[in-house]
């Protein structure tokens, strides 16, 4: 559509073929409507399984990728401010991976120090 506006098309009119000048742009706009058409119906596809995978879909776990940050460990249910109760106390950095010893790649952030076999404090690394 852009081109057909640098070409002098004018916009808003309902039908530009009765100007001899924009016969020339009709075969375009008819190839934008077919792919706005096309555009519709990945929507409605979209929709379809956004709907299908809420009501029908498989359930995850509460932390598929396994990832370190604080909001994985909230609870799954609704609640007013994310944790019952007492906010978990953050004891590492949000992307802190790969424990030399660990049994797992990532240690959560509400995990202290001394839980964990390697604990990267600052004095591990003077060393």
């Amino acid at each position: 559509m852009h081109f057909l506006g640098l070409g002098g098309v004018p916009r808003r009119y309902y039908a530009n073929t009765g100007y001899e000048a924009f016969n020339a742009f009709v075969d375009i706009n008819v190839i934008i409507t077919v792919f706005a058409i096309l555009a519709g119906f990945a929507q409605l596809i979209f929709a379809f399984n956004f709907f299908y995978s809420i009501f029908k879909g498989k359930k995850s776990v509460q932390n598929p990728w396994k990832a370190n940050t604080l909001e994985w460990t909230a609870p799954v249910e609704q609640l007013h401010g994310n944790w019952p109760g007492e906010l978990p106390t953050v004891h590492r950095w949000p992307y802190d991976y790969s424990k030399p010893g660990a049994p797992e790649d990532f240690i959560m952030q509400t995990v202290p120090y001394s839980e964990t076999p390697e604990s990267n404090t600052p004095d591990d690394h003077k060393h």
